[in-house]
C-alpha cells in the first residue's frame, strides 16, 4: 500500500521573456510534507508504482489547476528504472495522459538521479525509441549523484538541468563559475537545452545570465506551491 500524497508544482521561467515554460510536478505529504519524508514511507517493492501514481495524480491536478491553457509544459519526474517496466513506464504514463484528456505533447519525462543505473547501454537505446515516438526527455541533476556528463553520451536526452550543488555560489567563486561554463558548453555542444535549478540569490541569477542561460528555476522566482500553479517573477534587475 502506498501513502497519501499531494502534488506542488515549481515553474520553470524562461529570464528573458518572464514567461513560464514548464511547471515541474514535485511530491508533497498530504499537509504538505516534504518529498524525502513521503518517498522515505514507500516500501522498495511498491516504489515504482509510487512513482507512476505521482504522475498520474499530477497530470489530474494539473488539469484540475487549468495548465493545458496555458503554454507551459508539464515536467514529470521518473526513476530510470520505470523507463522498461510497463505498468509503470513513460509510454503507459502518455497513455493515461490521453485517457484524461491531458495534451501528451506537453510532457517532458525528467530522469531522477534517485537510483544508479546499471546498464545505460540498454537504457539509452529505450530512450532513443520513446524520443523516436514523440517524447520528450530531461536529465536531472546534471554534475550530481549518478547524473554525470558521459551519460548525455550515451542517452542524448532533449535536454539537461544544472543542479544547484553545482551553481552554488558561482558568482562568488571563479573556479566554480568557470566549471558551470564547461558544463554548459558540453550540453550545448550535444544539442541539448540547459535549464538550472536552485538559484536563490540575485548574484548566481547575474552570473548565469552572463553565461547565456535562460532557463531558470528556484526559490528566487517562486517557490513550489500546492493547489496552485505559482506564477514565477524575475527580479527586475536582471530583465
Amino acid at each position: 500500500m502506498t501513502p497519501p500524497f499531494a502534488v506542488a508544482f515549481q515553474p520553470i521561467v524562461d529570464v528573458e521573456t518572464g514567461l513560464t515554460l514548464a511547471q515541474e510536478a514535485l511530491v508533497r505529504g498530504p499537509a504538505g510534507e516534504s518529498a524525502g519524508s513521503v518517498l522515505a514511507s514507500v516500501a522498495p517493492e511498491a516504489r515504482y508504482r509510487f512513482d507512476a501514481e505521482i504522475r498520474r495524480g499530477a497530470m489530474a491536478e494539473a488539469l484540475r489547476l487549468g495548465l493545458p491553457a496555458t503554454n507551459a509544459a508539464l515536467t514529470l519526474n521518473i526513476f530510470p528504472g520505470c523507463i522498461g517496466a510497463p505498468e509503470f513506464c513513460a509510454t503507459r504514463t502518455m497513455a493515461d495522459a490521453e485517457a484524461m484528456g491531458f495534451p501528451t505533447d506537453r510532457l517532458i519525462f525528467e530522469i531522477s538521479e534517485m537510483e544508479p543505473v546499471e546498464d545505460p547501454e540498454a537504457l539509452g537505446r529505450t530512450l532513443a525509441n520513446l524520443q523516436r515516438r514523440g517524447l520528450r526527455i530531461a536529465l536531472d541533476d546534471v554534475g550530481t549523484g549518478h547524473a554525470r556528463i558521459p551519460l548525455l553520451m550515451v542517452w542524448r536526452p532533449d535536454g539537461a538541468k544544472i543542479a544547484r550543488e553545482v551553481i552554488m555560489g558561482l558568482d562568488k567563486d571563479e573556479a566554480r563559475f568557470e566549471r558551470v561554463r564547461e558544463t554548459l558548453e558540453q550540453l550545448l555542444a550535444f544539442g541539448m537545452v540547459p535549464v538550472v535549478e536552485g538559484i536563490e540569490t540575485p548574484g548566481e541569477l547575474a552570473a548565469l545570465r552572463r553565461l547565456g542561460v535562460r532557463a531558470m528555476q528556484g526559490y528566487l522566482f517562486a517557490r513550489p506551491g500546492l493547489g496552485v500553479l505559482p506564477v514565477p517573477v524575475v527580479p527586475r534587475a536582471a530583465t
